[in-house]
């Protein structure tokens, strides 16, 4: 079933990772997060020094201060997480991106404790906002860790793009589950709580996402039809509205990327979103 899954999708994983001569210049880690940072250079576990070398100490005039979670095998360069953090860096945010640990077998609990290390960085300055952008397996683990958000650590905002349901049977996500969210904690863990996604996930098998994370959860959810995970294969590269929804000028995610073409076909060439 998985193997199917990752036929349908035209690759191996959740998420498109660079292509293997790329990988061999250096031009990106082996979970495909390329460095995008910000802020302190702390590890973040014991046992785990980080594959990032944030070594910019920058000074983050802008007032919004933004950490992004990538899923199962992380996001490669051309995922749009990677476009998001570059863009939002260069703006002059504040932007963590991290690698967590062991991306392609990931272990919830390390995972976990990733999380809650990057969210005290994340609250670091106590009177900007602060946003949350996850996809995939990402959006599990918030879920998961809502309940251990303090309430100094809260957020403002929150978008959980595409998360998997335990319907898809993928061993290496099975950890994550179940992940014990509560409605009443995941309320307290940030202000505004969206939950993007779309109708034939295949990480979502005999599911919808919106159905069985939004209704039980009292998310607000943005749907766009046939989008498949949400990634590089549906033609999720840039993406010009999920950067305005970070910097708050606009309240929802319901358009498809400005770079797809009618019928799904992205500009660049990608595959048409929804095609097997």
């Amino acid at each position: 079933m998985v193997q199917r899954m990752g036929d349908a999708m035209g690759q191996k994983g959740m998420h498109a990772r660079p292509a293997r001569e790329d990988l061999h210049r250096g031009h990106a880690p082996r979970c495909g997060v390329p460095i995008v940072g910000g802020g302190d250079v702390t590890a973040d576990l014991a046992d785990h020094a980080p594959q990032r070398a944030e070594a910019e100490h920058g000074t983050y005039d802008n007032r919004v201060r933004f950490l992004i979670l990538h899923g199962w095998q992380g996001s490669g360069a051309e995922h749009w997480q990677t476009w998001l953090a570059g863009r939002l860096r260069a703006a002059g945010h504040h932007v963590q991106y991290p690698e967590l640990p062991a991306c392609d077998e990931p272990c919830p609990d390390r995972w976990g404790i990733a999380f809650r290390s990057e969210l005290g960085r994340l609250a670091a300055r106590q009177d900007d906002e602060r946003v949350v952008v996850a996809h995939s397996l990402g959006c599990v683990l918030w879920l998961r860790e809502a309940a251990n958000v303090a309430p100094s650590r809260r957020v403002d905002r929150v978008a959980l793009v595409a998360p998997p349901c335990p319907g898809a049977a993928v061993p290496e996500l099975a950890g994550f589950y179940p992940t014990g969210a509560e409605r009443e904690a995941v309320a307290l863990a940030a202000r505004e709580t969206r939950l993007v996604c779309t109708d034939n996930d295949p990480y979502c098998p005999g599911e919808n996402a919106a159905r069985f994370w939004a209704q039980p959860l009292a998310l607000t959810v943005d749907l766009l039809p046939g989008a498949w995970h949400l990634n590089v294969e549906a033609g999720y590269g840039p993406w010009p509205e999920m950067e305005a929804w970070c910097l708050g000028e606009r309240s929802a995610l319901t358009e498809r990327p400005t770079g797809l073409r009618p019928g799904g076909t992205a500009s660049d060439g990608l595959p048409a979103v929804g095609t097997a």
